[in-house]
């Protein structure tokens, strides 16, 4: 039987939610807790985005063992 050398494994995290506060042909902005906003820039034809969505916010990231560790 082969044997994998498995060097990590991708995780994909939630970050929290935000709400859709306000948008345009070419963008987005997004609120998250009291006063933080994102604004992303992107062609709106591509997304159904609307005032008020709610939306969760992810990462992905790689995990990997520890340099040294057994």
């Amino acid at each position: 039987m082969e044997s994998v050398d498995v060097k990590g494994f991708r995780a994909i995290l939630p970050l929290g939610k935000a709400r859709v506060i306000d948008r345009g042909s070419d963008y987005f902005k997004l609120a998250i807790g009291g006063s933080t906003t994102i604004t992303i820039c992107t062609n709106m034809d591509l997304y159904d985005v609307r005032d008020g969505d709610l939306l969760t916010l992810y990462t992905e990231v790689m995990l990997v063992k520890a340099a040294g560790g057994a």
